[in-house]
């Protein structure tokens, strides 16, 4: 689905399907970074 946007004399038409794959995607990597960072900290530990 499109969506069309008004912005002063700006017009942008949005794919709401990839906006939605790209804050999958975004949380995904979000998601592992975390992940790494536990890993990281158990690793430093002696």
């Amino acid at each position: 689905m499109r969506r069309i946007v008004y912005d002063g004399d700006s017009v942008y038409e949005l794919d709401e399907e990839c906006l939605k794959k790209k804050e999958e995607r975004k949380k995904e990597k979000e998601k592992n970074a975390a992940g790494e960072a536990k890993s990281s900290i158990f690793l430093n530990r002696k």
